[in-house]
């Protein structure tokens, strides 16, 4: 079940993610993409139900799961125990996908679950994951971002803070399929612009790039930032907080006009962030980001940080009830 990521589990120790495609996309194959969204559709089918088991046989028997901030899941039987385990704690999740978007054996998904504990107390929260599958269908990696704070937070683990509403889950996906056109790659070239004007604090030169109505969703935070001067808000809450990020893109696909940038930061919390007060310990995280992108402006971008990594990161974790 792509749910809570483990409340307790130690900071990830070690992340490989996938080589970049963004450069070169693989000949479309039919067969694949309707593997993908067959196993997708499986996959909602399978959790919806309760049925661990059933969710476990749609990866690889040696597959592995990275949870950033929490860890990994390594082969189709602890995938299995793991899923199980889920599924005793939050009895009738319900899994939906926003999108799925396909290049070759590579697949994005942005997901959200709705859930109870057995005494009722509701969650429900958004991610971002990456697959790779196996040329039979099966998955053989999957890397998965979301903010354990947030459901933590639902939950009353951290007491009374602000926190994000769980979700409205959609009916059906929407199937985007890389082109491998000339403007995807140019989407790409565009989100390097803009990621380069955020990490440089130019921001005159991100604001140039984004449209007037653009929408940026720092999932960690408990709203959106709806129009170019709330966008600006964020900018400024976010450089002000991390004057000094860094980061690291490990991977970058452009999808028709989405693109999606995996990559480590690094700084210092100089400011509050979320839930988590300044620190002046020096951190590295993981941040995945998809960005979409129309005629080289953003229009929307939506950013997926584990508040948990960072706390763990800046030697915050764990975190102390708030009253």
């Amino acid at each position: 079940m792509i749910s809570i990521a483990s409340l307790g589990v130690a900071a990830l120790a070690a992340f490989k993610p996938a080589a970049s495609a963004a450069d070169s996309c693989p000949p479309r194959t039919l067969r694949m993409e309707e593997a993908q969204v067959a196993a997708f559709h499986e996959m909602t089918r399978a959790v919806n139900a309760g049925d661990a088991a059933r969710y476990a046989r749609l990866y690889a028997a040696d597959a592995v799961i990275t949870i950033i901030g929490g860890g990994q899941v390594n082969g189709r039987s602890a995938i299995e125990e793991y899923e199980v385990d889920l599924l005793r704690q939050f009895p009738g999740t319900r899994l939906a996908f926003y999108d799925i978007w396909q290049k070759g054996p590579l697949a994005v998904v942005r997901y959200g679950v709705n859930g109870r504990t057995t005494s009722g107390q509701v969650m429900g929260h958004e991610g971002l994951l990456f697959y790779q599958f196996d040329p039979s269908g099966l998955i053989e990696k999957e890397r998965r971002y979301n903010d354990s704070l947030t459901p933590m937070a639902q939950l009353g683990f951290l007491g009374k803070v602000p926190m994000r509403a769980p979700p409205t889950l959609p009916t059906e996906p929407k199937v985007h399929v890389a082109q491998g056109s000339r403007a995807e790659v140019e989407n790409v070239a565009a989100a390097k612009v803009i990621l380069t004007a955020l990490d440089s604090k130019n921001e005159a030169a991100f604001l140039s790039a984004v449209a007037d109505d653009a929408i940026v969703n720092e999932l960690m935070l408990p709203q959106p930032f709806v129009g170019k001067q709330n966008v600006k808000a964020w900018f400024e809450a976010w450089t002000g907080a991390v004057p000094d990020a860094a980061s690291q893109t490990t991977n970058i696909t452009g999808i028709e006009d989405f693109v999606f940038v995996e990559s480590t930061v690094r700084g210092t919390l100089r400011r509050p962030l979320g839930l988590l007060p300044a620190s002046s310990n020096q951190f590295t995280l993981h941040r995945a980001a998809v960005l979409q992108v129309k005629a080289g402006k953003l229009i929307h971008c939506s950013f997926f940080m584990n508040g948990k990594e960072l706390a763990e990161a800046t030697g915050q974790w764990p975190l102390p009830t708030r009253k």
